[in-house]
């Protein structure tokens, strides 16, 4: 896949997003579905060995599975980075079409950062149905003047009726807005922002990517659909960046594309040390 033209990077600094279709093939999708599937199997029979379930539901689809596991119990879940690291994620963060997206709104010194989330968008769960953010709400203020930028794809297609998202143009011009909290610990502005500007819905197909800037304002819709809505997002920025805030909760990511120094660059084996050393330090 080229990198992106001049028309899609330019929409991208206007706007603050990017949506670029088919990025990814259905079967390269696959081993990261795997690794959720894998993930959902090993949830199921830590809640059977516990007594808490009486049935694995493994002949539930991929979409299904967990609803049905969860079903009854007291389980909220608004993502997963740890119980699904593993070498697919890392592949998948490597990929040459995602790294040839992220040089063209990044540059070419390029690091994975680490804080990527496999989205649990379960049914009518307020817990995954994000209100309007800004990223750097969370990452906190010292990331408002840098390039922080995430690449959201949707493992299975998305609507407005299964939880796609939204997002406010031009809104990353905006800087980093004040925020309160709401009962599920999420971020609200202060100030209704769409009177600010237009809202944006987002359908899109398994494959394709939501590029956006960490001060663009974006939100999740409720997922009212009989299935979950799984997706991944993936962060990327220049090296360099300071990524603090990501090394305390032991998110170490690692360096992804180097034209200036290519024996930086990390494999799967230097990502996994990366990771070992942030959770011992952690454990001091």
């Amino acid at each position: 896949m080229a990198l992106l033209s001049q028309t899609q990077v330019r929409f991208y600094e206007d706007n603050g997003y990017l949506v670029i279709p088919a990025v990814l093939q259905d079967n390269e999708l696959e081993p990261v579905r795997r690794v959720i599937t894998e993930q959902v199997d090993r949830e199921a029979r830590q809640l059977y060995a516990e007594g808490q379930i009486t049935d694995l539901h493994e002949d539930a689809s991929f979409t299904r599975r967990l609803m049905e596991v969860y079903h009854g119990l007291k389980r909220r879940s608004i993502g997963w980075n740890k119980e699904v690291f593993s070498q697919e994620i890392y592949d998948l963060g490597m990929h040459p079409a995602i790294l040839d997206i992220a040089e063209s709104l990044v540059g070419p010194e390029i690091q994975f950062n680490g804080d990527y989330w496999v989205r649990t968008k379960l049914p009518n769960e307020t817990v995954t149905t994000f209100p309007w953010h800004q990223d750097s709400g969370y990452y906190g203020d010292p990331t408002e003047p840098y390039h922080l930028l995430s690449l959201w794809l949707p493992l299975v297609d998305v609507d407005e009726h299964n939880g796609c998202l939204q997002v406010i143009p031009g809104s990353h011009r905006w800087g980093l807005q004040p925020v309160g909290r709401d009962e599920d610990g999420h971020h609200r502005p202060t100030e209704d922002i769409e009177t600010r500007g237009r809202v944006e819905t987002l359908p899109m197909k398994a494959g394709d990517m939501f590029a956006f800037h960490n001060l663009t304002f974006h939100r999740s819709l409720m997922n009212q659909s009989d299935g979950i809505r799984w997706s991944i997002d993936l962060r990327y920025s220049a090296i360099g960046v300071p990524l603090e805030w990501l090394f305390k909760a032991g998110l170490n990511g690692f360096i992804a594309q180097s034209a200036a120094h290519p024996a930086l660059v990390d494999s799967w084996e230097g990502w996994q040390a990366k990771r070992r050393m942030a959770e011992a330090a952690r454990s001091r």
